[in-house]
């Protein structure tokens, strides 16, 4: 494959961590149709074999998300569940609406931008299983926007991913296959109404048809992360247990969710459990008993 690229460049240096040292390579990218900057960090723990999957973390608008992968928040993640971490950095050609974000566009070559790095990364590492890597995708504001897209365009990939607070998307309706993968959809109720309303609208028309997705309303939360980052980690070690089959590497060993699995929470009483005749639209599916408890902690939790 010929990739399209300015540079790749190798950064062998063991940085010490809590953990263990570290390792992490850089990629750019050249600029395409919908992005004119395209540039990601990854970090690995080198004293872990082979990766048995990729946190990729997307920052808000034309965002530098490259430094989060240093973040030890994250490398602990990362250690426990021996993934490598990507940090991405997309920026806009210069447009009429730049608080419209084109590089989220993933399927006009965003992408596969990110693609090929990985695959860059994946060779010049010895890591080759980073090219078939699953995805766990954490993002806010359009960090959260390109993390639907990139779940409406490759979710086969995808374990779970997280939208957070963001106010475009270009896949409001997307595949059966995307409603299939475990999504968590995130609302500050002091945001802007035209991000709530987005994302609220989005999620109810996708859950009534079925969508395996999970609305969070934080109360007294604004335009920020707030308790997201928690959930959302709880979120993805829930949805790793009923995804990730023990001693397989690749997305294709993903094994597929059903709404039988989990149990289900009352978006507007919060409330737990299954109620006959309530509409589907009305409820939130959440994975295991224990994400539940935590997801009924945060919508229920008073501002002070």
């Amino acid at each position: 494959m010929k990739f399209k690229r300015i540079f790749l460049f190798v950064v062998a240096s063991l940085l010490l961590t809590t953990n263990a040292y570290s390792q992490s390579y850089d990629a750019t990218i050249e600029p395409g149709d919908v992005y004119k900057m395209a540039a990601f960090k990854v970090w690995m723990n080198p004293e872990h074999e082979r990766i048995k999957g990729i946190l990729m973390l997307n920052p808000g608008s034309n965002g530098d998300g490259r430094g989060q992968v240093d973040d030890p928040y994250w490398q602990e993640f990362a250690n426990k569940h021996h993934f490598a971490l990507m940090g991405t950095y997309f920026t806009d050609h210069l447009h009429p609406n730049m608080m419209i974000e084109e590089y989220i566009q993933v399927s006009k070559g965003s992408g596969k931008a990110f693609i090929d790095a990985i695959d860059m990364i994946a060779k010049e590492s010895g890591h080759e299983e980073l090219s078939y890597a699953p995805f766990l995708l954490w993002g806010m504001s359009a960090g959260g926007e390109i993390n639907h897209e990139i779940a409406s365009w490759i979710p086969e990939r995808v374990i779970a991913y997280v939208v957070n607070k963001g106010g475009y998307y270009y896949s409001s309706v997307p595949s059966e296959a995307t409603r299939q993968t475990p999504g968590l959809y995130v609302i500050g109720l002091e945001d802007l109404p035209s991000r709530n309303s987005m994302i609220r609208g989005m999620y109810l028309t996708n859950r009534r048809a079925g969508a395996l997705w999970t609305l969070v309303e934080e109360q007294g939360v604004a335009h920020e992360v707030a308790g997201s980052r928690d959930l959302a980690v709880s979120y993805y070690e829930a949805v790793m247990k009923l995804r990730m089959t023990e001693g397989a590497l690749g997305y294709k060993a993903l094994k597929p969710v059903t709404e039988d699995m989990g149990t289900v929470g009352n978006i507007y009483e919060h409330t737990l459990g299954r109620v006959e005749g309530i509409r589907k639209e009305d409820t939130t599916w959440l994975p295991t008993e224990d994400f539940a408890n935590d997801w009924l902690e945060l919508v229920s939790k008073v501002p002070d």
